[in-house]
Parts: structure tokens; C-alpha cells; sequence
């Protein structure tokens, strides 16, 4: 009696600690119910084991083993549930720490008092698995053969039921967990050559005897879906007629595409590759570089390096529940949401009419950045999606501030709904896209208009402009939030100077002269454009080019997971 009261025990502690790798389905139901293969390996072994030094060693690393397991479990249920993919480890460190911010934000102190009752109940598990574990040991050595193997049959008939039940998942976690960590460092070993200087150490030895000012600026979502059936024909009347004004007002055109690490979103990503010369692909990248990004070599570093005066204008960004407003390349000057002072109506996703972000940059900034020349970045936003609300163009910038019905937000703690969407950031996928809209004929007429728009008041801005800059570049971030399934990621690059010496860099790199757009196979890539610019420089200045680095350094663009 007493040996199947041991045996009915070993069954129901086989049936628990499996439900430890479950407890994520309290949160949602999104995560399959799993048998786990190692626990019943363990097990196995445990029980089977005679008295020895092996299974003194086998206790240990038993629980050792299956605490991996439950924890390993845990992050890939948070990441189905936070993604709805299992994430790679690499990620899951970005992703633990955004989540506790976000929670932090919606929750208050709760949120500290939630992370330390998860933690406390893994350290619980820990010491329950332990003793279990244990127990089982110095009992199966009470047993004999035949005990022991009726333990073996029956645990091998629930695993052959588990296997069986369409409903449920089998885990092999220990295996799954080491090829994770492998692929980990893979990663991070990409990602560390990225951020190291020697990369771009052929760029820092350019020397530029004269210093011309030069202008980037970001149309948001403007790519080649402007070339789409739709709308293709009343595009290019408009770039043309676009282009005929930029040729009456002197300047020369180059034309060229570049190919963006994504589509449909996550513009911070794309600028981040632009102006750092590496691959930003994923968010858990992005927050890896985030601290290194004022010393690494990057077009800002670059122009300040050299005594320019560097400005970054981002009318969208502002201090808010979980994000946190930083100047990461350490532009010398920054123009943000609040420093635009808008009282006017808002208009759209970014608030600020683009005339208006723009004209500040012209009135008011430039003015009184002195005698250095000065490098600008300018991501606009009035073409971001919905793109139902289209701002007026005025004949003064500085009318678009008066106070109208304005929509006052207040910055509320982030919604369950928001938090969700932003970890769904930390996806990793080959293809990183993303679709809010549906590519009918409406919305794709409405994305021309919002285009035009922006560059409608760009072309405004430059005309407008008493001392222009040297050199303008005038460019999508990646392609608008439409296409599904759509592999072309390639954004318009129109280059823009009076001095035709410093288009030629461009031209021999598969830039177009004037404003059509190029075949797709000469593109360029958004981590290449910052080699492209400096060599650019260099030749206007009769100097030999540096190296000229296609797909920049980082990640490779391959580095999915499924």
C-alpha cells in the first residue's frame, strides 16, 4: 500500500512541476498549454538512478535545470503574449525592462510590487522544486526494479497521451533555450562590432578645407509607393513641376533610392540607421545603441567634429508615459514639440503643420546659430498616417499659431491597449513591416495628398530661404503603413545643390540626374548614406573618396526569429 501511495505521489509531483511552465496562461490564453520533455528526462532519471555518486550529482543538476526550464518558459510566454512570437533572449532583456517602465507608468508603485511578487514566487518554485526533487530521490531508492519500472511505464504512458493531444504542446526547452542563447550572441557579437569606432575610422580621417552647410530633410512615409498605378501619373506632374521651380531657383537635382530597415513604421529605427551608419532593424538593437550613440561615429559627430553646428528638429517628440525625451547623437541644438511653442489647431498624428516646424527652423533658429555652418535634421510628420488631416498652406507660417480649436492633450498614464502595442515593437521578424491601413484607392489618394503636402511646403521653405544651404537632401524614412506583403522597403532620396561638384559623389552611385526616381537595383541603403555624404564631400573638394560602405555595419539585414 504504502509503494502505490509513492507511486500515486511521483504522478501528481510530475503533473505539478509540469504546471509550473504553464503559469503564464493565468495572463492569457494565447499561450498553448505544454507538456515539458525535459522534466520527464529528468524525471526519468531521477527515479531510475541506483545510490551513487551520479545520483548525488543528478539532484543538483536536476533543479538547476528545471529552474532554466520554468524560466526560459516564462520570458517565451511573455513574448508570445507582449509580440506573439517567442522572443530571442537578446530581446527579452530590452523587453523586460521596457515592460516595467510601461507598467510602472499605468500601475504606479503596484508595478514594482507585481515584478517583486513574480519574483518571489520563482524563488518559491525554486525551493518547492528543490525539496520535490529531493524527496523524490530518497524515496525511489526504497523502491525495487519492478517499482521503478511501473514509475517508468506509467510516466512514459501520460507522455505518449500528451504527445497525442492535439492541445497540447511539447516543449523541448532545455534544447530550445541553448540554441536561443547561441543565436544571442551571435547577435550581440554583430551588434558590438557595429558600435565599435574602427568601422568608420576611414571617415574620420577626412579633412574638409572648406565646409559647406548642409540640410537633411525627412518626409515621413514618403516611398516608392508613390509610383503606385494610382496615383503614379498625378505624382510625377506634380515632381515635375516641383522640380521645374527648384531648377528656376538654381539648384541641380540627383535622384537617387535608398532601402529602409523597415516599412510602414518605427521611424526612429530608420533615422537611427541614416544617421549612425549601422543597421537598426529591431527595437532591442535600438535600445542597445541608444547609450553610445553620442561617441560613436555618425553623421552628426561627423559635421560637430568639425565645428558645425549640429540641429535636429523632431516636432513629434515630446516627454510622455514611458518614453523619455533624450537627444542621443548630441546635436548641439535641438528643436522638439514644446520648444515650437504651437498654439494653433492640431492637425493629424504629429499635431504641428510641417509649414509651421519648418518656418521655425528658418525664422528663428538659424538665425541664431552664428557664423559656423551648420548641419540640420529634420523629421517631419504631417504626412503620417491617418492622413485625413491635411493643414493649409498659408502665405505666413507664423498664422498657423493662432489659437484656434485647439485639442489640449494631457499625458495619462498608457492604457493596457497602448502598453500592448508598444511591445508589440520588440517583434523580431525578417520582413519588419508594418500595415494600418488597407491599400484601397481611397487611402492611397489620401497618402498623395498628405505627400504633396510636405513636399509642397519643403519646396516652399527652400525657395524661402535669403541664405540657403549648400547641400539639401530631401527624403522619405520608409515606405507608408499599406502593403502588406510588398518587398520593396526603398524610399526617393532628391539631393539638391548649386554647385554641381557636390552631386557628383552621389551620380556615381547610382543616383539619377534630376528628379526621376531610379530602378530599384541601384539603391542605395539607409545605413549607406553616411559613407555616400562624407565621400560625397570629399570628391566636391577634389580629395579621394573614402570607402564607399553599401549596408553600412551592424546586424545583417537576415538577423530574423521567428
Amino acid at each position: 500500500m504504502k509503494t502505490v501511495l509513492t507511486l500515486m505521489a511521483y504522478f501528481l509531483i510530475l503533473l505539478g512541476l509540469n504546471q509550473m511552465i504553464s503559469l503564464p496562461r493565468l495572463y492569457s490564453d494565447k499561450i498553448s498549454l505544454a507538456y515539458s520533455r525535459d522534466l520527464v528526462i529528468l524525471f526519468v532519471v531521477l527515479v531510475a538512478l541506483p545510490k551513487g555518486r551520479l545520483s548525488r550529482f543528478w539532484l543538483p543538476f536536476s533543479v538547476l535545470s528545471w529552474l532554466i526550464v520554468v524560466l526560459f518558459e516564462w520570458t517565451r510566454g511573455v513574448g508570445v503574449v507582449a509580440m506573439k512570437q517567442s522572443p530571442l533572449l537578446y530581446d527579452a532583456y530590452f523587453l523586460a525592462g521596457h515592460l516595467y517602465i510601461l507598467l510602472r507608468d499605468l500601475m504606479g508603485s503596484k508595478a514594482t510590487m507585481l515584478f517583486s511578487a513574480v519574483g518571489l514566487v520563482f524563488v518559491l518554485i525554486g525551493l518547492l522544486s528543490y525539496f520535490l526533487f529531493r524527496w523524490v530521490r530518497s524515496s525511489s531508492e526504497r523502491l525495487g526494479y519492478r517499482a521503478k519500472g511501473a514509475v517508468i511505464i506509467g510516466v512514459f504512458g501520460l507522455v505518449y497521451m500528451a504527445e497525442k493531444d492535439p492541445n497540447i504542446r511539447a516543449r523541448n526547452s532545455l534544447v530550445d533555450a541553448v540554441e536561443n542563447v547561441g543565436r544571442s550572441v551571435r547577435v550581440y557579437n554583430d551588434i558590438k562590432l557595429g558600435v565599435d569606432q574602427e568601422v568608420y575610422e576611414d571617415l574620420d580621417a577626412v579633412e574638409l578645407a572648406e565646409r559647406p552647410r548642409v540640410h537633411v530633410y525627412i518626409v515621413e512615409s514618403y516611398g516608392r509607393a508613390v509610383l503606385s498605378k494610382k496615383i503614379k501619373a498625378d505624382f510625377l506632374k506634380y515632381r515635375n513641376g516641383m522640380a521645374e521651380r527648384w531648377d528656376l531657383a538654381g539648384w541641380h537635382v540627383a535622384t537617387g533610392l535608398s532601402e529602409a530597415p523597415v516599412m510602414g513604421g518605427r521611424s526612429w529605427l530608420a533615422d537611427a540607421t541614416l544617421l549612425s551608419g549601422r543597421t537598426v532593424k529591431y527595437e532591442s538593437v535600438y535600445r542597445h545603441f541608444v547609450p553610445k550613440l553620442s561617441v560613436i561615429n555618425s553623421i552628426p559627430k561627423f559635421f560637430k567634429d568639425r565645428g558645425y553646428r549640429t540641429v535636429l528638429m523632431r516636432p513629434k517628440d515630446k516627454a510622455r508615459p514611458g518614453v523619455e525625451l533624450v537627444n542621443h547623437f548630441e546635436f548641439s541644438d535641438t528643436v522638439f514639440h514644446k520648444d515650437l511653442d504651437y498654439q494653433g489647431r492640431n492637425f493629424g498624428w504629429v499635431e504641428i503643420p510641417d509649414q509651421y516646424a519648418l518656418g521655425h527652423i528658418r525664422d528663428v533658429v538659424m538665425p541664431t546659430l552664428g557664423t559656423e555652418p551648420e548641419f540640420v535634421f529634420a523629421h517631419l510628420g504631417s504626412s503620417h498616417i491617418p492622413w485625413d488631416q491635411i493643414p493649409p498652406i498659408l502665405s505666413d507660417w507664423r498664422k498657423l499659431n493662432e489659437t484656434g480649436n485647439r485639442r489640449v492633450k494631457t499625458e495619462e498614464a498608457l492604457s493596457k491597449k497602448e502598453i500592448e502595442f508598444q511591445l508589440k515593437r520588440f517583434k523580431r521578424q525578417d520582413a519588419v513591416r508594418l500595415r494600418r491601413l488597407r491599400p484601397t484607392a481611397e487611402n492611397i489618394r489620401d497618402y498623395f495628398q498628405a505627400i504633396r503636402y510636405s513636399l509642397e511646403v519643403v519646396t516652399r521653405h527652400i525657395l524661402a530661404m535669403s541664405d540657403p544651404p549648400d547641400l539639401i537632401v530631401i527624403m522619405g524614412d520608409h515606405q507608408p503603413p499599406l502593403y502588406k506583403k510588398s518587398n520593396d522597403f526603398s524610399v526617393p532620396v532628391h539631393v539638391l545643390a548649386r554647385d554641381r561638384n557636390l552631386l557628383k559623389g552621389f551620380v556615381v552611385h547610382g543616383f539619377r540626374s534630376g528628379p526621376g526616381i531610379p530602378a530599384p537595383e541601384h539603391r542605395i541603403y539607409h545605413e549607406g548614406f553616411f559613407s555616400l555624404l562624407v565621400g560625397a564631400l570629399a570628391q566636391s573638394q577634389g580629395h579621394t573618396p573614402p570607402q564607399f560602405h553599401r549596408q553600412g555595419f551592424g546586424v545583417s539585414r537576415s538577423q530574423g526569429y521567428q
